[in-house]
């Protein structure tokens, strides 16, 4: 049913149109009338119509002017003039406008019906181009997701040159453009275990991306579980400090107190191929995750102090080994990723203060304590001891890494990324059976038009992130091109074995939109559906 507002500042005219046409039956629906413009235009904008049917000539606003306001604030809007003029000026300022029609008195029911409807045909065929390109937007986003991520992380790594960086710019319709340039890295989290399915978070994320859409000086990168990166891009630092400061304020508006965050903020730099140092600057402050209460952005100036702060939190006096709190090591166990354990362990080193590290026994026990959570944490997690045993560092060794403050890190560090490779290998053995579970869900419900990553993913109650990527892994394809590939040999079926109709196949397999169905088989199959039959046929 579509809304129709009705401005005419003669009554009689305006309670004969609202009623000698029988609207609901038509389908349409008056929400609201006036007698002039300048009434009219504060209910117009609240209740949003689809069609405004006006007179032109008003008191104190006529319909021109209110055509002009409306259209800059409600651009979708039709408008339907009705006047009792025929000069032409009239007319070219309604089309200059964007009025939809311009009828002249006196004017039939059965005209005005007909103009009305024209009015819904329009508004119905922009709706259907307008769902078209965003799947189409959609689409293309998904299967784009791994290759922005490889991007990203070989943006910041500093492997690609600038003619490469530009070549997969261009490629990927991304536009880096700029004078300064500033790293964010971002987490929302909600639960214990980051592969559980947290509606809340996916809402939150939802939320964020439709947000982000209104600001191009925002390039948007999901992480998996590590979260989602942002590059902002300016003209100098100030205007990246203020767009910083919007981007947290909107990151903290879409949580709307329903999920934890937490955000680490780079330094700006002047090229694109010295991302890596923000990056590099955004991580140390993002790592500080596993050791500062959630709920905050931090910056890189942050770290230095946060760090001189840490000892305190983990309560090591000296030698006092009794005190040494596990806690944030059991806790980066559990949540901790690869990338992270550089910083980490630098902080919680940092944290025991110089004099106790600079002891070869307390670096000993240090070690010690660390491969006995890790023993303990994998056995916890039914990891086999012989595998464990077979991939950790032989501790036998350890006397050699412990002379220097230096290669005791560096130890620290390869048995602890030893320990999250062996957690997520053993988490993605536990959940890819669950890929069976939801290609089997894929099957059975792909005419559904709502079937979408984060529904499959619920069923199974893995992350959608986790979940996108061990779909990626396990069968070399993402879930948009393993659902449309689905959709498209059931679509070619029904073409072939039966007589029904291409706008009755689409929906059948879960295209509302029959054009959007024609254009996806038409990328995917290279030809139309109309082909595909007629190819058919021509093989009987």
């Amino acid at each position: 049913m579509y809304k129709v507002f009705l401005v005419e500042d003669e009554i009689v005219i305006r309670e004969g149109i609202k009623n000698i046409i029988h609207w609901e039956e038509e389908g349409f629906k008056i929400v609201g009338d006036e007698s002039d413009g300048e009434l009219a235009y504060p209910m117009i904008i609240r209740e949003q119509p689809d069609i405004l049917i006006t007179d032109i000539k008003m008191p104190f606003m006529d319909g021109l002017e209110l055509s002009k306001l409306l259209k800059r604030d409600l651009p979708q809007l039709k408008i339907i003039i009705i006047s009792g003029y025929s000069d032409f000026g009239y007319a070219q300022q309604a089309i200059d406008i964007g009025v939809s029609e311009y009828l002249l008195k006196p004017v039939t029911s059965a005209k005005l019906v007909a103009a009305v409807k024209n009015a819904a045909a329009a508004i119905e065929k922009e709706r259907k181009e307008k769902l078209i390109l965003e799947q189409y937007q959609l689409l293309v986003y998904q299967k784009q997701g791994e290759k922005r991520k490889d991007f990203f992380d070989a943006l910041v790594s500093g492997k690609l040159s600038l003619s490469q960086i530009i070549e997969q710019e261009e490629e990927l319709g991304i536009n880096m453009v700029a004078s300064v340039f500033c790293v964010l890295l971002f987490q929302f989290k909600v639960q214990e275990d980051m592969y559980e399915y947290s509606n809340e978070i996916v809402q939150c994320e939802a939320r964020m991306t439709g947000a982000l859409r209104k600001f191009p000086n925002i390039k948007v990168f999901e992480r998996g579980m590590d979260g989602w990166a942002f590059i902002l891009l300016g003209e100098n630092e100030l205007q990246i400090n203020a767009l910083t400061q919007e981007l947290c304020d909107l990151l903290i508006r879409v949580g709307d107190n329903k999920a934890h965050y937490f955000g680490g903020i780079g330094r700006c730099v002047h090229r694109v191929r010295d991302l890596q140092q923000s990056y590099l600057d955004a991580n140390s402050a993002f790592s500080l995750r596993y050791f500062e209460s959630k709920d905050q952005f931090l910056s890189y100036h942050d770290v230095r102090n946060i760090k001189e702060q840490i000892g305190s939190r983990i309560n090591v006096s000296e030698l006092n080994f009794e005190k040494l709190d596990r806690n944030l090591l059991e806790d980066f166990l559990k949540r901790g990723t690869v990338h992270d354990v550089d910083e980490f362990v630098n902080s919680y080193f940092d944290g025991f203060g110089s004099n106790a590290m600079s002891s070869a026994l307390f670096r000993h026990y240090i070690i010690m304590d660390g491969y006995s959570a890790i023993m303990k944490f994998l056995k916890a997690h039914k990891y086999p001891k012989e595998k464990i045993d077979n991939s950790l560092k032989s501790m036998n060794s350890v006397t050699d890494q412990l002379s220097s403050l230096e290669s005791c890190s560096k130890f620290y560090k390869s048995i602890l990324k030893e320990a999250i490779d062996l957690r997520n290998k053993n988490s993605q053995k536990r959940y890819a059976g669950l890929i069976e579970k939801a290609k089997e869900y894929i099957h059975l419900k792909f005419a559904m038009s709502d079937l979408t990553l984060d529904k499959v993913a619920s069923t199974v109650n893995v992350s959608p992130n986790y979940f996108s990527s061990l779909f990626n892994q396990e069968t070399g394809m993402t879930f948009i091109e393993y659902l449309t590939d689905i959709r498209m040999e059931k679509a070619k079926d029904y073409l072939r074995c039966s007589s029904r109709k291409i706008t009755e196949i689409g929906f059948l397999v879960g295209y509302q939109d029959s054009h959007y169905f024609s254009y996806i088989f038409r990328k995917t199959q290279n030809c139309t559906p109309s082909e595909y039959r007629l190819q058919g046929k021509g093989e009987e």
